[in-house]
């Protein structure tokens, strides 16, 4: 992502937030399936307790969606929209959350879980390119592991400002980083929602992770 686009993508989101005001429309979640993407996000891991970086998070309406369905859980939000960043604090005033531009500064910190919810879906110069980086900051800043959902090829039609990844090109990118992926198209029809789990240690006798060896017999 080129300085350019950084300031294309800044201009959208702050123009629709002073169109529209802090609502899911202003991000572009138009059709009300913005807690479906959190619990698709989320539910696998199984979290109840841990620190969890909501990469890309506009207002931060994912801590609101963790305060009900998984309160254990430490919520932080990035983004990098400072105007979306303040109209957050001022909806959840006890929500951690941080502008800045990770492509320039990095991250800074560690969490057990990264999530990032439609910033992979404008159409770049590079689309591809800007998808291994994020990755490549992802899997180092994340101990458990990483999410991300994003808009599918295969597709009939396509707006013309929208970026639609091949799944199986992004499955075998999440290889580079472990064997332990998974990948869902089973919600919606033209998105998909790919998990890398960073937890590669397994039970050498059973060559099973450890979380499933309650189902394996003889295990004890």
């Amino acid at each position: 992502m080129n300085d350019q686009e950084i300031e294309s993508v800044l201009r959208r989101y702050s123009e629709r937030l002073a169109t529209l005001g802090p609502v899911p429309e202003a991000l572009g979640w138009t059709k009300g399936r913005h807690k479906l993407r959190y619990h698709l996000l989320l539910e696998p891991w199984h979290l109840t307790t841990g620190q969890l970086l909501d990469f890309g998070c506009g207002f931060g309406d994912m801590y609101d969606y963790c305060r009900e369905h998984l309160p254990g859980v430490t919520y932080h939000g990035f983004d990098l929209n400072q105007d979306l960043v303040a109209a957050g604090r001022a909806r959840y005033p006890d929500a951690h959350l941080t502008a800045g531009n990770a492509l320039k500064d990095g991250l800074d910190g560690q969490w057990d879980l990264i999530v990032a919810s439609g910033i992979f879906n404008f159409l770049l110069s590079d689309n591809w390119s800007f998808i291994q980086t994020m990755f490549d900051l992802f899997a180092r800043h994340a101990r458990t592991g990483f999410a991300a959902n994003f808009l599918s090829d295969r597709v009939d039609y396509r707006l013309d400002h929208t970026y639609h990844a091949d799944p199986a090109r992004v499955l075998d990118l999440a290889y580079r980083y472990s064997n332990r992926v998974m990948l869902r198209n089973d919600y919606m029809p033209f998105e998909f929602t790919l998990y890398v789990d960073l937890r590669t240690d397994f039970d050498k006798t059973h060559v099973v992770y450890p979380d499933f060896m309650p189902y394996v017999e003889g295990a004890g």
